[in-house]
């Protein structure tokens, strides 16, 4: 009968194709599910697969060439072939019979001693509760014999049985280390050969860290991400902290380990891995990879998102050497790194160009001026030459950090007759009281011989250059820190030179020019000489009527002011002005948005494209509403580079005090001093932190003629002598003709430098005292046998006192009875074992070893206490001591760049 409602012809249709259908479009659509996201949208997976793919490879060809050389080694071979041997014996040979019958004998043993054993501990067992019942008695004052009966009987059987418990355990203990002998000869080999195949073993670890197996199968290992985190590491917008999540190491899988420095990135193992990834620097588990680098470090999805190379995000992938620029982040010291030598560059530049005399920045906000004071110029230099210099520095000295602004002529009369007329007083009233001597003769011959002489010999070249080409201490690529002398007579006066020679803080007491103590004729000849380099400066029609034209010096001042000529130079009332240019604090973080790039559309809009335009020609984006008044700097491509990456580090971003480098007083103390040291360039004399020495370029037939090598001076000088040498400086090496100048260095200044060589060389105790009482007997007899023409002839090189040694001044060596003020007692220890080590190419010989074996029992180490406490004892009565250093001024730290 039909059923109401239901269509039979319905029923019988068939949807089978249509459910097929259904059934495709899933699997489709699953399969396409499956492969989006584990694949197209996780490339990371299948450069994880490749990685232990090519991990597996690399291993497995090292562990083939290693086992290569191990089947070619006959000791290998033979130890294998023992040790077959040894196992075939143990398996079925003799020794395995001889085994069997041990183990059966040791499990007889074993058995009879615990027997024994458990009888000896059942006896222990029945004393215990009968010693109870005993003192129980004896505490109810019941008669306790019974009890004592029973504990003489139980110590009776214990002392029969203890003699076979032991006689057990000695023959069990017997035959365990016979089997044991017989297992020592193959563990004894087994391990002579896991030695000899450590370095191809270790193979196998890293086969087994790629795969994984199920059974017997191996497979590779599954991709998972690998992910940092650092916490509190960054702040957001409202100062609070916050994490930084780091997955740079899901495909960077082999940055920290050996082996792979020439495979192509992701796979490419960091450079200078061992020093940079180290565990007291930056290991990855710690700091991950984005606090150097920058990037987008949680991103995965693609190369572009995970270095951050994408639109809007503001800290992309540092390349390059830009990536120095990040150190500042957490290190205030990073000139001392070798890794970072554009950094370094950059960070000298913006100190020493003057950038910090417009720019405001933190860290550098005390950098003083660069350039000479200006309150007496008119006592110094000839107005036509004032005039031609303002209108193009470069063109009198194209090496100068002085900017060119392109100004014209009629620009330059005005500021020139604004500071000329600023200056007339006070540059009148010095003229006046500084003389020339009447003996001056200008252009004489012998004068001026003389004059060129001491220029070459007394140490002036360490600065200054005298002829075209001719430097020593470079700033950047082809910045003169000091400048070239060769057409000084064009631009000052024998009266003003002559006086700047004899006390240079006479006319500027900031100066850093230091004073060489020149007798009146050695100024006088190195004046007469001076004279001599450059044409006689040539009058400008006019000049002084320009100078004295209210207007001229009315529009001087309105251009020194838009200028900013006072950020460099002492302008009189003009010291508490501020700096016109903009702070670059953040600099480095600044977003396209932020930068004005004119109307130019030759340059690609980048950070990096729009800073080295700017730097290279700083007016670039200037159009007709918009004036730019940066000057010309005409720096070279490297220095643009170095200054570029040093604005990069300019950035917004604070990171949490547990993830910086040590910024204590020590390091402040550093970077305060090495500050210091360049503004008064002692590199160009001495080689400090490896740097500088210079001047030793014209001493390289006798470089032990030139000025000494500074590296470890904090270790070898004592504080109070070197505060006192560099206050007042006293030869030291006497028969030397270059000297040493008096800087005439503040107390504070002075203090900085001390400190700045004692914390290069790690000095906790600055100061040293030596106790003659202490010399244990005969070591001092001992030490002058020791330095005798019999033994080391030491004074056959040093001085002493008056007396000079034998042979030319260059094989001379200093005053050994100054040591005592002078030296730091260990220092002399760590010399006199070894001085090559302690500085390279000295011409101290190395005595030790292999010192006399008839002095001191031929203990070396003694021996060498004894000299350290005979030269010490020179010097006892050899003058006064040194002045004692004042107590360190306090000083500002030096703010975190």
């Amino acid at each position: 009968m039909a059923e109401r409602g239901i269509d039979q012809n319905e029923e019988k249709k068939s949807y089978g194709s249509i459910f097929l259908l259904g059934i495709g479009l899933l699997v489709a659509f699953s399969l396409w599910a499956y492969w989006d996201d584990n694949l197209t949208r996780r490339p990371w997976k299948a450069i994880q697969a490749r990685f232990y793919r090519l991990d597996y490879g690399k291993a497995q060809a090292a562990y083939d060439e290693e086992n290569k050389k191990l089947q070619a080694d006959a000791n290998y071979q033979e130890l294998s072939k023992k040790l077959a041997a040894q196992q075939a014996s143990l398996k079925s040979g003799e020794l395995g019979r001889k085994l069997a019958a041990l183990e059966k004998q040791e499990v007889d043993a074993t058995v009879r001693f615990k027997e024994l054993d458990q009888e000896v501990k059942f006896i222990k067992s029945e004393l215990e509760e009968v010693w109870y019942e005993y003192d129980h008695a004896v505490q109810q004052k019941r008669n306790p014999k019974p009890y004592q009966d029973q504990i003489q009987e139980l110590d009776k059987a214990k002392a029969k049985i203890d003699p076979q418990l032991e006689a057990a355990r000695v023959k069990r203990d017997q035959i365990k280390e016979e089997i044991k002998k017989i297992h020592a000869g193959v563990k004894d080999l087994e391990d002579q050969l896991a030695k000899l195949a450590a370095d191809r073993d270790k193979w196998v670890r890293v086969m087994e860290n790629d795969t994984f197996k199920i059974g017997p199968a191996s497979f590779y290992k599954i991709p998972k991400i690998q992910q940092v985190s650092l916490d509190e590491y960054d702040r957001n917008r409202f100062d609070q902290p916050v994490a930084r999540v780091d997955r740079c190491q899901t495909c960077h899988l082999a940055i920290n380990r050996p082996g792979f420095e020439k495979e192509a990135n992701p796979f490419k193992t960091h450079p200078r891995r061992e020093v940079l990834l180290a565990d007291n620097a930056h290991p990855p588990d710690k700091y991950g990879c984005t606090s150097c680098h920058d990037g987008q470090g949680v991103a995965v999805n693609s190369v572009n998102q995970a270095h951050g190379e994408v639109q809007y995000w503001e800290a992309p992938l540092l390349r390059g050497a830009k990536v120095q620029s990040s150190c500042t982040s957490c290190h205030l010291d990073v000139q001392k790194f070798q890794e970072t030598p554009l950094l370094t560059q950059g960070q000298i530049l913006f100190e020493q160009v003057g950038c910090t005399g417009c720019h405001l920045a933190k860290g550098y906000e005390n950098i003083p001026k660069i350039a000479p004071s200006l309150k007496k110029i008119s006592a110094k230099v000839d107005p036509g030459w004032m005039v031609r210099w303002i209108e193009n520095p470069h063109k009198f000295r194209p090496r100068t950090r002085m900017p060119n602004f392109d100004l014209r002529e009629g620009e330059a009369v005005a500021i020139a007759a604004y500071l000329w007329s600023l200056s007339k007083e006070e540059g009148d009233q010095w003229t006046n009281e500084h003389p020339l001597p009447a003996g001056f003769r200008d252009g004489d011959a012998n004068e001026a011989a003389k004059g060129k002489k001491l220029v070459e010999s007394i140490g002036c070249k360490g600065c200054h250059g005298f002829a075209e080409g001719e430097f020593t201490t470079v700033l950047g690529k082809d910045k003169d820190l000091v400048p070239n002398l060769k057409d000084i007579a064009s631009k000052v006066g024998p009266q003003w030179a002559y006086n700047w020679l004899k006390n240079p803080r006479g006319y500027y007491p900031d100066t850093r020019m230091p004073s060489l103590r020149l007798a009146d004729d050695e100024a006088m000849a190195i004046t007469t000489y001076l004279m001599t380099l450059g044409a006689k400066p040539q009058p400008m029609p006019g000049i002084q009527e320009k100078f004295a034209d209210a207007d001229n010096i009315k529009r001087g001042e309105s251009l020194v002011r838009k200028w900013g000529c006072f950020g460099c130079h002492d302008i009189k009332g003009m010291e508490k002005e501020s700096r016109i240019g903009v702070e670059l604090t953040t600099f480095g973080s600044k977003a396209l948005e932020e930068l004005f790039f004119g109307n130019r559309t030759d340059i690609k809009e980048t950070w990096d494209d729009w800073t080295y335009n700017k730097l290279k020609t700083p007016r670039i984006y200037a159009t007709e509403r918009v004036e730019q008044v940066m000057p010309q700097f005409d720096l070279a491509d490297e220095d643009i580079r170095a200054l570029r990456v040093l604005l990069s580090g300019f950035r917004e971003r604070k990171v949490a005090r547990r993830y910086q480098a040590n910024q204590g007083d020590s390091v402040v103390q550093v970077v305060e001093g090495r500050r210091l040291m360049h503004q008064y360039n002692c590199i160009g004399c001495h080689e400090i932190e490896g740097r500088g020495g210079f001047i030793r370029k014209y001493y390289q037939e006798n470089p032990t003629l030139a000025p000494p090598i500074l590296n470890g001076e904090g270790e070898k000088v004592q504080s109070n002598w070197f505060f006192s040498f560099l206050k007042a400086p006293v030869p030291i090496r006497p028969w030397l003709q270059l000297r040493m100048p008096t800087f005439g260095f503040s107390d504070d200044h002075t203090n900085q430098l001390v400190d700045y060589f004692n914390d290069l060389s790690k000095v906790e105790i600055p100061y040293a005292y030596f106790n003659d009482k202490t010399v244990p007997p005969g070591y001092i007899d001992a030490a002058k046998k020791l330095v005798s023409k019999d033994y080391f002839n030491c004074f056959s090189c040093h001085q002493q006192g008056d007396k000079k040694p034998e042979g030319p001044p260059d094989g001379w060596a200093p005053d050994l009875t100054l040591a005592r003020q002078r030296l730091n007692p260990n220092w002399i220890i760590k010399w006199l074992h070894d001085p090559q080590k302690v500085q390279p190419g000295t011409k101290m010989p190395s005595f030790y070893p292999g010192g006399p074996d008839d002095i001191l029992a031929g203990k070396e180490d003694t021996q060498i206490t004894a000299l350290r406490d005979y030269i010490m004892s020179l010097g006892h009565d050899g003058g006064p001591p040194a002045p004692s250093a004042p107590p360190a001024v306090p000083r500002a730290k030096v703010a975190g760049r």
